[in-house]
């Protein structure tokens, strides 16, 4: 999985630069992201099974903050850190992707959202990059 992920500390928030050669491998940095926010280094507990993850919204950036909300969702409902991911297909207004956990055996950082501000997704010659901010 070709990409990378940096973060800048914010008070109470944390705004994670991604950057990526095409637009699924964006999003799967997006979601390694989160779960090293999550969980960075911490033991992994019992894998999961896969899930399906299909996601709709009304543009592309949108699209970022209803993933990473969602996988925040998941994590807190079945109490798992998604580690493992895989966007098998995006488009402009929708996703498909799978995904799968690890036992969320403790949390580094919790993260309530994503959220708009500093929200961006751009074209580069490299790829593509994003910019979102989350609330912790």
């Amino acid at each position: 999985m070709a990409g990378s992920h940096t973060f800048e500390d914010h008070t109470g928030e944390v705004l994670v630069r991604l950057a990526a050669p095409a637009l699924p491998a964006l999003f799967d940095q997006a979601a390694l992201a989160l779960a090293e926010l999550l969980g960075g280094d911490l033991p992994r507990g019992a894998r999961g099974e896969s899930e399906r993850v299909e996601l709709h919204a009304s543009d592309l950036e949108a699209l970022l903050v209803e993933w990473l909300d969602e996988l925040i969702y998941r994590g807190e409902r079945a109490r798992r850190i998604y580690r493992d991911v895989h966007v098998n297909r995006i488009e402009r207004e929708s996703l498909v992707a799978t995904v799968r956990g690890d036992e969320a055996v403790a949390l580094r950082t919790a993260v309530k959202a994503a959220t708009w501000h500093r929200l961006r997704i751009a074209s580069t010659p490299e790829g593509v990059e994003a910019t979102v901010v989350l609330d912790v």
